[in-house]
C-alpha cells in the first residue's frame, strides 16, 4: 500500500507543474481564439445602415445597407437590401442585392434578386433566384 501511495503522490507532483504552464498559455491563446471564433455581427429588420462596414467574421443582414461592405462571409437574408459594394470570400444572397460583388463563393437563393457586377470564382443560383448584370468568373 506504501508503494501505492508513493506513486500516487508522484503522480500529482508533474501534474501541478504542466497544470500551470497549460493555464499561461490558455490565457496568451485566449484573444485569438476570440477573434477567430466570434458571434456574428446582425443587422436586424428595419434596421438601415450607411457608410462602411468592416468584420472579419460573419455578417448577417436582415435590414437595409446602403455603402460597402467587408467581412469574411455574409449572408443577406430575405428581408435584407444591399445597395453598394460587397467584398467577402462567401456570399448567400436570400434577399435583394444591387450593386459591385467581389467574393469566392456565390450562393443565390430561390427568392433572391441580384443586379450588378458581379466577380466570383464558385456560384449556386438555385431555381427562382434572379439575376442581371455583369458576371465574371475568376
Amino acid at each position: 500500500m506504501q508503494e501505492q501511495s508513493d506513486n500516487f503522490s508522484q503522480s500529482d507532483a508533474p501534474e501541478e507543474i504542466d497544470s500551470e504552464p497549460v493555464e499561461q498559455n490558455f490565457r496568451s491563446e485566449a484573444p485569438v481564439r476570440s477573434s477567430i471564433n466570434s458571434k456574428p455581427s446582425i443587422l436586424s429588420e428595419g434596421f438601415t445602415f450607411e457608410g462602411t462596414i468592416v468584420s472579419d467574421g460573419v455578417l448577417n443582414i436582415s435590414g437595409t445597407v446602403r455603402g460597402t461592405v467587408t467581412a469574411k462571409s455574409i449572408l443577406i437574408d430575405s428581408t435584407g437590401q444591399v445597395d453598394g459594394e460587397l467584398n467577402t470570400e462567401n456570399l448567400v444572397i436570400k434577399g435583394n442585392l444591387k450593386g459591385d460583388v467581389n467574393c469566392d463563393d456565390l450562393n443565390v437563393g430561390p427568392l433572391a434578386h441580384v443586379t450588378g457586377n458581379i466577380n466570383y470564382k464558385y456560384i449556386h443560383i438555385q431555381r427562382g433566384g434572379k439575376i442581371s448584370g455583369k458576371f465574371n468568373k475568376n
